[in-house]
């Protein structure tokens, strides 16, 4: 799907005055499953045209992009959570020369029939 839908997204963004170097897309999709009792995931990146998207089956860990994260160990703590979502705020914002990212980091629970929403604070 999302290599289908690639030509408008890149076209889309270039009529907005984005630079094509510049566009991405990352999306996690997860759910319950009575196979395996816990929640499973697929995750899809691309970034550029000629190559097909990426698609990856994560066992556990934080959904979010490489940079700046890479070699940082996964952990669920609050604290760790925020300190990896300001890394990732401050990247993108130095990245694109502007602020595009802050504001409050919301995370999400998901067990089976209990989704919850918890606000860590202001990155």
């Amino acid at each position: 799907m999302i290599d289908n839908l690639w030509p408008s997204y890149e076209r889309a963004a270039i009529d907005a005055g984005l630079p094509k170097q510049s566009l991405g897309t990352e999306l996690v999709l997860g759910g319950w499953s009575p196979k395996y009792e816990r929640m499973v995931a697929t995750a899809y990146a691309k970034n550029v045209r000629a190559a097909p998207a990426v698609v990856q089956q994560p066992d556990e860990g934080v959904a979010s992009p490489g940079e700046p994260l890479l070699g940082r160990p996964d952990c669920f703590a609050s604290d760790d959570v925020i300190a990896a979502g300001r890394l990732q705020g401050s990247c993108l914002n130095e990245q694109m020369d502007r602020k595009v990212a802050g504001g409050r980091l919301l995370i999400g629970f998901l067990q089976q029939g209990r989704p919850m929403v918890k606000d860590l604070g202001s990155i």
